[in-house]
């Protein structure tokens, strides 16, 4: 059985998750927010990050490297494109939103404005987030409007672009922004198409209800919504910060 470490609602997490149900992939999993991840979840993630991805005697960290490693192990259906320039491409829009994306719409959104409220009971410094969504957010999503198709998906088939991409805007959504139609025409439209498939649909619902309620009540959450857990969770009670938090 395939161990995933980490939350639904993260959205490398998703990444990794979408790609397993896409695949018809068994899993199980332990739904923690990193933050609470205890010295065994250290020893699996030096970063003190997720997801972990475990099969068999196999440990992996970074999404980018499980999902390729995901794609390798269960090639079908495909996750990346037939073409090694398309294939390029897809690694390449992975990797903007894994680190550009991550780092305006995550670390500068998301996590700014809830995780640490949240976790660390910080005041949420609202006047960053606006200057976040006034000034680097329009970058990322002028560079998405130029990028995404009029029609279907990156790399033609939906695929690992349009997962890893997409995932965030839920985050986002979180935070109460959403991107404005009238401006951002095209990618609006490519998110509903993306948000539309069966299985990042399910990896939503499951985000979106696990995100409901504390992360120390996700586990209980998770087991009553029908997700397989783990035997035992790695979480501890009080939340620490990883080597490279910027929370």
């Amino acid at each position: 059985m395939i161990s995933v470490i980490g939350s639904p609602v993260s959205p490398y997490v998703k990444k990794v998750l979408t790609l397993l149900v896409m695949k018809g992939v068994d899993f199980q999993i332990d739904p923690i927010t990193p933050f609470y991840g205890g010295e065994r979840f250290s020893a699996l993630s030096p970063l003190r990050r997720i997801p972990v991805f475990i099969d068999g005697a196999l440990v992996l960290n970074d999404s980018s490297v499980i999902a390729q490693y995901i794609e390798e192990t269960w090639p079908s259906p495909p996750a990346l494109p037939d073409t090694a320039a398309a294939r390029a491409r897809v690694r390449w829009l992975e990797e903007y939103s894994d680190s550009r994306i991550g780092d305006v719409f995550i670390w500068k959104g998301f996590a700014a404005l809830i995780v640490a409220p949240m976790v660390f009971k910080t005041a949420p410094d609202t006047e960053a987030f606006a200057r976040n969504v006034a000034t680097e957010v329009p970058a990322v999503m002028d560079y998405l409007e130029r990028e995404v198709p009029e029609d279907g998906f990156f790399g033609g088939a939906f695929g690992l672009a349009d997962i890893s991409i997409a995932a965030m805007f839920r985050n986002m959504r979180y935070a109460k922004w959403t991107p404005d139609a009238a401006r951002w025409p095209k990618t609006c439209r490519w998110l509903a198409r993306a948000e539309a498939e069966p299985c990042l649909a399910l990896a939503n619902k499951w985000s979106d209800t696990l995100f409901a309620v504390p992360p120390p009540e996700r586990r209980r959450l998770a087991r009553e919504i029908g997700l397989a857990l783990t035997p035992e969770t790695l979480a501890e009670t009080n939340p620490r910060r990883g080597p490279m938090t910027v929370v």
